[in-house]
């Protein structure tokens, strides 16, 4: 069918209209463009399609720079320019806040773009397989469809030395004949992972993620990288869990080198070890947390809480204009690295780290009166605890900062705290952490109304 792309879907997709009124989702289309479109899917209430031809494209359509867009499940907006981009992730977040959080009108502002929209990660999880024809191990991206791994000869969101790090890994792997993880063959001791870390001074940590400690050659894979990267700081093995949740979920067995590395933000200093959780976008972080800092508004005498603190870098940012930190974070490898990170920014007498589910640990300060002047919450996409939002209505507490990586969740939050809470949402500041994704982080100050 023909379709007018009239708007958008939460994850930037287009949005048209059959000719009885039922929607249609369209990936990797364009407001005010009209495509041919192939059904691909109907449900009781949408339907989702496939563009098989352009037939007026919008002008703000690019020619993707990336051979694999379209096939890789990662980026989504290679095919407009990057300021629609930006624009379109501004109404993502405004219609979200409109739909799901009832609010009328809601103040969003502008995106707040990057100046470097490629190679902008620190960061990359890679997947390694096998291909079935050669039985060549394969090192690359998920498919957007299905579970093969496409392989990478650049990525253009990860970092040159990112990518370059993983051309030394395939050649190891092909040299000493190291097995690759094989779902249909349980190979014992298949690498299944390989995750790159790049600091800001250029310096990389690799961390090969196995099935089983009984990994080969791993002194020579050090070598190897060792003469190929001037930065080359350390090799890691992690052992993964029998059914892993993500790259890094299993057990540390550092191998060689710098037990860390260690990264500049805000003018403060942070450890990164292999499991570290630590924003991607170094630049972006910084506008980032520059957002947190003017909405909490500290003059020097608040006490702040900061729940779903991680390594501490919100809390260490917040830290220096507070009098006193309370950050709490469920990951105890997380809470010591805050700890470790307050003692080498010489703020350890300003903070305090609790390990703890912060729904709990934070719902029972606030209940036991400890009552912040300032809240900070930054969870993960699943949006913030139902009890910890209790919590925080029942204790009143005057200004809530809500850093966010879901609009979904984010306006589900907001709508009970300004409908249960008595609270208002002052303004919401998306940021584009994620540059080239359908992703987006928002800033959101709330005030309790006085009454």
């Amino acid at each position: 069918m023909i379709l007018d792309i009239l708007g958008i879907g939460s994850e930037l997709q287009g949005v048209g209209r059959t000719a009885d009124g039922q929607v249609v989702f369209v990936p990797f289309a364009l407001p005010g463009e009209r495509v041919e479109v192939e059904i691909t899917r109907t449900a009781d209430r949408f339907k989702e399609g496939r563009i098989v031809r352009i037939v007026e494209p919008a002008p703000q359509r690019v020619t993707p720079v990336c051979p694999l867009y379209g096939r890789c499940g990662g980026c989504r907006t290679q095919h407009m320019t990057y300021q629609r981009s930006l624009e379109l992730k501004t109404r993502v977040v405004e219609q979200q806040l409109e739909r799901i959080g009832g609010l009328e009108k809601p103040k969003v502002l502008p995106a707040i773009g990057s100046d470097r929209p490629w190679r902008y990660r620190n960061k990359a999880e890679f997947f390694v397989s096998t291909d079935p024809e050669t039985r060549t191990p394969v090192i690359g991206v998920r498919a957007l469809a299905g579970a093969a791994v496409l392989p990478v000869g650049d990525c253009m969101i990860q970092s040159d030395i990112a990518v370059k790090a993983l051309q030394t890994v395939t050649r190891w792997m092909q040299i000493y004949c190291i097995p690759a993880w094989d779902d249909r063959a349980s190979q014992e001791g298949g690498v299944r992972y390989v995750v790159t870390r790049v600091n800001h001074a250029g310096e990389l940590m690799l961390i090969v993620c196995s099935t089983s400690r009984a990994l080969r050659k791993l002194d020579q894979l050090y070598e190897m990288l060792h003469a190929e990267f001037a930065g080359f700081r350390s090799l890691n093995h992690i052992v993964l869990e029998k059914r892993p949740r993500h790259a890094l979920d299993g057990r540390l067995e550092s191998f060689r080198g710098r037990r860390a590395l260690y990264d500049q933000l805000m003018g403060l200093s942070f450890e990164m070890s292999p499991k570290t959780f630590f924003q991607v976008n170094h630049a972006q972080t910084e506008k980032l947390y520059e957002c947190v800092r003017q909405a909490a508004a500290l003059t020097g005498g608040e006490l702040v809480v900061d729940a779903y603190c991680g390594c501490g870098t919100i809390s260490l940012v917040l830290a220096r204009e507070a009098a006193h930190v309370i950050g709490v974070e469920i990951v105890e490898a997380a809470v010591e690295n805050a700890r470790l990170n307050a003692k080498r920014n010489k703020l350890e007498e300003k903070t305090e780290f609790f390990a703890g589910d912060a729904g709990r640990l934070v719902s029972d300060m606030l209940r036991n009166r400890v009552c912040p002047d300032v809240l900070v919450v930054d969870p993960p996409r699943k949006g913030v605890d139902a009890s910890l939002i209790d919590a925080i209505i029942q204790a009143k507490v005057p200004r809530l900062v809500y850093v966010s990586c879901n609009p979904g969740t984010l306006a589900r939050d907001v709508k009970r705290l300004t409908r249960e809470g008595g609270y208002k949402m002052e303004y919401a500041q998306p940021v584009d952490m994620f540059s080239q994704t359908e992703h987006v982080e928002t800033v959101v100050l709330m005030s309790r109304i006085q009454t």
